[in-house]
C-alpha cells in the first residue's frame, strides 16, 4: 500500500488510512487481491497487471504523481493584457453612452438613436460579462491549482515516506517483490488461437484442457 499511495489522491484519516480502505478502488479496478506475510503485513497482489504476451522492458516512472497546475489561457501576456483594455473600454462606452440616451433624447431624435437605446441593455450586459466572466474563471483556476497543490504535496509527502523506509517497511516490499515478477503467456499457455480452426485446437489441445479442468475441479473441492 506504502508503494501505491504516492499515486493516489486521498487516503482518508483514522482507522480508514489504518486500515487502508484506500486501496478497495484499486484492487475493485484492477482485479487484485490481498496477501499476508509471514510477519503479518498485508501486500497486494495484481496478476491481470504482471501477465503479458511478450517481453517487456519495465519503463521508469514518477516518484509520485504530479497534477499539471491548470492555466488561465494559452494566450500570452500582451494578448491577456490588450483583451483587458478592450474589455474595459468596451464597458466605459457603455456607460457613457447611458448617460447620453438619458433625458428622452432618443426619443426626440428617432431613427438609429432610438435602435441604439432599444439594445443599450444588451450593450451593458456584454461589456460587464465581458470582464467579469473571465475574472470569476481566474479566481476559480486559481482554487483548482491550490487544491492541486496541496495533493501533490501530500504525495510527495508520502514518495519521501517511501524513500526512508524503516525496516518493517523494507521488509514488508521485500515480501512483496515475490509477486512482482512478470508473466509472459507463450504458446503452451494458449488454449485457443484464432490462427487455426476452433475444432482442430480442441482436438490438439484435449490433453491441455482436460488438465486445466481437472485442476479447477480440484482447487474447488
Amino acid at each position: 500500500a506504502e508503494q501505491i499511495a504516492p499515486y493516489l489522491d486521498e487516503l482518508g484519516e483514522g482507522y480508514q488510512r489504518e486500515y487502508e480502505d484506500y486501496m478497495l478502488p484499486v484492487l475493485t479496478k484492477f482485479n487484485g487481491h490481498p496477501e499476508v506475510s509471514p510477519a503479518g503485513e498485508i501486500v497486494y497482489h495484481f496478476p491481470q497487471l504482471q501477465t503479458t504476451a511478450k517481453e517487456q522492458h519495465q519503463q521508469s516512472v514518477q516518484a509520485y504523481l504530479k497534477e499539471k497546475l491548470w492555466r488561465f489561457s494559452q494566450a500570452s501576456s500582451g494578448q491577456v493584457m490588450l483583451a483587458i483594455g478592450l474589455g474595459a473600454l468596451n464597458l466605459i462606452l457603455a456607460l457613457v453612452l447611458g448617460e447620453l440616451l438619458q433625458g428622452g433624447i432618443a426619443a426626440e431624435l428617432g431613427g438609429f438613436v432610438a435602435f441604439v437605446q432599444l439594445i443599450y441593455p444588451v450593450l451593458l450586459v456584454y461589456g460587464i460579462g465581458f470582464l467579469t466572466i473571465p475574472l470569476m474563471r481566474y479566481f476559480w483556476v486559481q482554487w483548482k491549482n491550490r487544491r492541486l497543490e496541496v495533493r501533490n504535496q501530500q504525495r510527495q509527502e508520502r514518495a519521501t515516506v517511501l524513500n526512508r523506509a524503516d525496516t518493517n517497511l523494507k521488509q514488508k516490499i521485500a515480501y512483496a517483490q515475490q509477486f512482482a515478477a512478470q508473466k509472459i503467456i507463450n504458446q503452451e499457455d494458449l488454449v485457443y488461437t484464432s490462427e487455426t480452426d476452433l475444432l482442430d485446437q480442441q482436438l490438439e489441445r484435449k490433453d491441455q484442457i482436460d488438465a486445466e479442468w481437472q485442476r479447477r475441479l480440484e482447487s474447488n473441492s
